[in-house]
């Protein structure tokens, strides 16, 4: 039975870097335990979901500028344990709590190259995607290579409120297995110049991402 707990001191908070490592394979972008510890007393949350003694999944999110909306940096489950639920039940849980304290919203980033990810966000969710950043986070390494870290940041209107506009347009998007993502091969490459190229310039102009058709490999985009 996988248990879920809100992870709150430095000794709690512990298990999460090295679970960081674990999923990404990166280094350099892991969240501190220091920094998890500061950034969750003024107003983040952590929570973890545990089979046993092992934790499986984690997602951890943090204050913004604006006191209504939580920035979720993260969301991790083991690949042993992918397919159960698990994301979507932290999510929801992450949305309980922000709702218990006023918080009406969430935003996080995600890679449009991985539909997958793009499926939970837009579908699972309803969240949808307002803001198109190229090479966001510079490179990452682990699961992510070398490709520029373009992201799409999506919010998630914890209250049930529709995604705006009614007005579509597709956008294909190329076919890419995470691990050409990982090799940053060059089809990925041009992939990602091509993702770029169809979706930043609608997203600047104000449509937003509501939609992803993971079996036809089509984004739906709203005015």
């Amino acid at each position: 039975m996988v248990e879920f707990r809100e992870l709150r001191t430095a000794v709690e908070l512990a298990v999460l870097p090295r679970f960081e490592q674990q999923v990404w394979g990166g280094e350099q972008e892991v969240v501190s335990v220091n920094m998890l510890v500061a950034t969750i007393a003024e107003g983040g949350v952590a929570i973890g979901a545990f089979d046993g003694a092992e934790l499986i999944g984690s997602v951890y999110g943090f204050p913004t500028s604006d006191p209504r909306v939580l920035h979720s940096h993260y969301l991790a489950v083991a690949s042993s344990h992918r397919g159960r639920g698990i994301g979507v039940e932290l999510k929801m849980r992450q949305r309980r709590w922000c709702l218990e304290r006023g918080l009406t919203a969430m935003r996080w980033t995600f890679d449009p190259l991985q539909l997958a990810n793009a499926h939970l966000n837009l579908r699972v969710l309803g969240a949808f995607g307002e803001r198109y950043h190229v090479d966001y986070y510079g490179t990452l390494g682990g699961i992510n290579g070398s490709l520029p870290s373009d992201r799409v940041v999506v919010r998630w209107q914890l209250n049930g409120d529709p995604p705006p506009g009614s007005q579509r347009r597709t956008v294909l998007a190329p076919r890419i297995s995470p691990q050409q993502i990982a090799a940053a091969d060059q089809v990925a490459h041009a992939a990602r110049l091509h993702l770029r190229a169809e979706l930043e310039p609608w997203i600047s102009r104000g449509w937003v991402l509501v939609d992803v058709d993971v079996a036809a490999s089509t984004y739906f985009i709203a005015r």
